[in-house]
């Protein structure tokens, strides 16, 4: 008859995987979603673009304003009942990714668009609001479409973003490019004449058209028609996703919808479209 061996390699083994197992499941269990900490800080840190109209944007008095902005308040609202529980941290391009991983804000929101490279780098909320990406160009440069504009003799000023690099490789590949850290310097850049076109939001294109005394136009045809900006944040926190993916659920579609809508009117000039399939 054979008799089982004590085996003390095995028994340390198994006890050094056991207590591996009881220590990650401490840390985890002691692990606060950031949901709790912005709960008992009592107010919201919020990252955005600052020089980005009419999405955020300072105002003649240096404050934060636009249509992302009051968005983010309504955060501040549905957690405190107090859109003013909020601080705004202005980032550019590059710094919007280190924002949020860092922990500095809570998240991030400002004209940025859900792409599959930056969803390695961070969460992304449902879209918030519908956009598209325009060219505004110098109304005396005589460009009317993207065959005209596909001319070595104009220059785009381009975002830093590798999405922007490739759309004007297919539209417009025979036009210069210059590439900048803000829509701010973009927009410089045309209304010095040093370029004749940029890319942009279509939102941010309607609104400095609209604001530009005659000097800008918006080409008819949209290089994306559709796309979603999005509220970003640090992967890996499922409980602070689910709250913000369900608030822009209910801003979008629920009962939110009015609050929401007033400020799509406030900066848009027109109702925003209901996410309610059963609507007509």
């Amino acid at each position: 008859m054979n008799k089982s061996r004590f085996c003390p390699r095995l028994v340390a083994s198994l006890l050094t995987v056991l207590i591996g197992l009881m220590t990650v499941g401490v840390a985890t269990a002691q692990e606060k979603s950031r949901l709790a900490v912005v709960l008992e800080r009592g107010h919201l840190i919020v990252s955005t673009n600052a020089t980005a109209p009419p999405f955020s944007f300072r105002d003649d008095k240096g404050q934060l304003v636009g249509f992302d902005i009051d968005v983010a308040r309504l955060f501040a609202k549905a957690l405190f009942d107090d859109r003013d529980k909020i601080e705004f941290l202005a980032v550019d391009g590059s710094g919007r990714w280190p924002a949020v991983n860092s922990g500095r804000v809570d998240f991030g929101v400002g004209g940025t668009t859900i792409y599959p490279d930056r969803a390695v780098r961070v969460a992304f909320t449902r879209g918030y609001v519908d956009s598209g990406i325009s060219i505004l160009v110098r109304k005396d440069s005589g460009i009317k479409t993207f065959a005209d504009l596909n001319n070595e003799k104009y220059t785009v000023a381009n975002f830093s973003n590798p999405q922007m690099a490739d759309r004007a490789k297919r539209a417009f590949p025979k036009a210069k490019l210059i590439v900048f850290e803000s829509v701010a310097a973009q927009l410089l850049a045309v209304s010095s004449g040093r370029a004749q076109a940029l890319q942009i939001d279509t939102g941010s294109a309607d609104y400095f058209a609209a604001k530009g005394k005659n000097q800008y136009d918006v080409l008819p045809t949209l290089l994306t028609p559709s796309q979603n900006n999005s509220i970003y944040l640090k992967q890996g926190d499922f409980t602070w996703w689910n709250w913000l993916d369900t608030t822009v659920s209910e801003l979008r579609s629920g009962s939110w919808y009015p609050l929401y809508n007033d400020i799509h009117n406030k900066w848009f000039g027109r109702d925003a479209p209901p996410q309610k399939f059963y609507l007509k």
